[in-house]
């Protein structure tokens, strides 16, 4: 399994190469700002995404218990 997960990831690293090089070449320079690799790339985390809120767990029990 592991050497499933290392290979989707190398293909990813390429596929994602790829794509921000297409758009980096097709974009306007003085409308928009140029695309990195990993914003492509489903593998990699941005700091954005590995927040994680400390609520307690009565929200949950709020949320997902019905009354």
């Amino acid at each position: 399994m592991k050497l499933a997960d290392a290979r989707g990831r190398f293909e990813w690293e390429q596929t994602s190469a790829q794509m921000a090089l297409i758009v980096n070449l097709l974009r306007d320079p003085k409308k928009s700002q140029p695309v990195k690799a990993e914003d492509f790339n489903p593998y990699r985390l941005r700091e954005k995404d590995r927040f994680i809120p400390n609520v307690p767990l009565s929200v949950l029990k709020d949320v997902f218990v019905r009354k």
